[in-house]
């Protein structure tokens, strides 16, 4: 026992020895004795004299103690440098502790998380090996690994304690993500996620939404920083020049940057939302639907004013290696339901999930693009069904290039006039916020494709589609090009 408190007493005084970094080489302890501290807010105090404020102090709790945790900041949070110190404290006080980071370019890990890093180690109180640009090793099984690649492969094979860093992860390649995936099915495995919410779309944005229950999560606005603690836009506004100027921390966001981006920017501007207020835009430059309608859509109870109107269903199949086949229901402005079903083959499913509206139904909307045309065909056994090929010519040709993007603009004018109700499905309300929208030479709107939105790490949005299907009106039979399964004239949906 005796001996066991002299142990104690004497890694105590060794721990002294962090008074006043840098260390002379003699007098640096050695990274095993350091083991014992579970604490990385601690660990950081005691290694570097690093003084973490109190929200980059519980990100580096929920790393210690969480599977995975996201960051949303501002610009200039200390977002990197807290997760430098998260980094070093892993592999340090784990015996065999590897930690793996990255970002979506080779400078970014560079020069942004590793330069911390190698700030850290130079003035450590510990007698770290020299670390190279992106590697720094303790052991055979015990190092720190920086990579940025296109090829998720690389991030595959490492198992036991591993700590995942996703610098700057908005702008990651998905299958990265993916590749982390697998690390995570085994093992002691941590991901931090760390980033300016910058794409209201992919990996990043779904651990904020349709994810969430997954993470412990984190945003840092401006505001929430030591420089403007304490401080709204009112009174930021209101100081004066010296006022300004007046940033304990200077090195984190200063008051006079925030006050010019006022300017520059404004309230309700996406950078203004990413870059101070450290949320995803509510509505970026070329984003069909703002989060902002779609949130308003959630929030909303269902329209009484709606409910004598016809029922119109809006269903896209999934094709070849697609996940879901959806259905989309709404009654008026009001959305009813919306249900996936992942079988191959999903008719009999969606006929038995339309009978109970039956009495009450008007059109059946289907994608009859490929292979859904044999889904219309099926339905039309048992339902008045309207085949929609969205790659037709648009009834108005002069404003959109074609069906889908007239359709998609009209479910746009919805929302953002407040007529839309009872949208509860998160994966609907991500996949809508996801779907961007240009104009051509002539003018003509036209619905970023499939393969484009894949490039950006957003995968097929089989329920944005549905909806919009769903909100698609009557097509005339000269434009639409297809005989219709039912008399047109027997019903006026809604």
């Amino acid at each position: 026992m005796l001996r066991h408190i002299a142990r104690r007493i004497e890694r105590l005084e060794r721990r002294r020895l962090v008074s006043a970094p840098p260390h002379p080489l003699d007098q640096k302890a050695r990274f095993e004795d350091f083991e014992g501290i579970h604490d990385p807010v601690e660990f950081s105090r005691l290694a570097f004299g690093h003084d973490h404020w109190g929200m980059q102090a519980k990100i580096l709790e929920s790393v210690a103690t969480n599977r995975r945790t996201a960051v949303k900041a501002c610009h200039s949070s200390g977002k990197t440098f807290c997760a430098a110190d998260a980094v070093l404290w892993w592999i340090t006080t784990h015996p065999d502790g590897i930690a793996v980071t990255t970002a979506p370019t080779w400078t970014q890990v560079e020069r942004l998380l590793w330069g911390e890093i190698r700030k850290s180690v130079a003035i450590s109180a510990i007698r770290y090996p020299t670390p190279l640009k992106t590697r720094l090793d303790l052991g055979p099984n015990r190092y720190a690994l920086g990579l940025s690649t296109n090829e998720g492969v690389r991030f595959q094979g490492w198992h036991g304690k591993i700590l995942v860093v996703i610098d700057e992860a908005p702008g990651v390649r998905p299958e990265i993500y993916e590749a982390i995936e697998g690390i995570r099915a085994g093992g002691d495995v941590r991901v931090l996620a760390l980033g300016n919410p910058i794409i209201a779309s992919g990996p990043f944005y779904d651990a904020f939404s349709v994810n969430r229950d997954g993470w412990s999560l984190f945003t840092i606005g401006a505001f929430d920083t030591p420089n403007l603690a304490g401080l709204d836009l009112e009174s930021l506004l209101a100081l004066n020049e010296d006022e300004l100027d007046q940033n304990i921390r200077p090195y984190l966001t200063t008051r006079r940057w925030v006050k010019e981006k006022f300017h520059e920017w404004g309230p309700g501007h996406p950078l203004w939302e990413s870059r101070v207020l450290g949320n995803f835009p509510k509505q970026s430059q070329d984003a069909l639907i703002s989060l902002t309608w779609l949130e308003q859509a959630r929030q909303r109870e269902l329209r009484a004013d709606q409910q004598q109107c016809h029922l119109t269903a809006g269903i896209d199949v999934a094709g070849p290696g697609e996940d879901e086949t959806v259905l989309a229901v709404r009654q008026g402005n009001n959305i009813i339901e919306i249900r996936s079903f992942r079988q191959p083959d999903a008719r009999g499913e969606l006929v038995a999930a339309l009978l109970p509206y039956q009495g009450r139904l008007g059109w059946v909307n289907v994608d009859s693009a490929g292979i859904g045309w044999y889904m219309a065909q099926h339905l039309a056994e048992y339902f008045r069904v309207q085949p929609i090929n969205v790659g037709e010519a648009a009834v108005d040709f002069e404003r959109f290039v074609n069906l889908k993007a007239e359709s998609y603009w009209g479910v746009r004018m919805r929302f953002e006039a407040g007529h839309v109700a009872g949208l509860t499905d998160e994966k609907t309300m991500a996949q809508l916020a996801s779907i961007r929208y240009q104009h051509n030479p002539r003018g003509q709107v036209v619905i970023e494709s499939k393969q484009e939105a894949r490039k950006r790490g957003v995968r097929s949005p089989d329920r944005a589609e549905a909806v919009m299907l769903a909100f698609a009106p009557e097509i005339p039979r000269e434009v639409q090009g297809i005989m219709y399964y039912h008399d047109p004239a027997s019903i006026s949906p809604v």
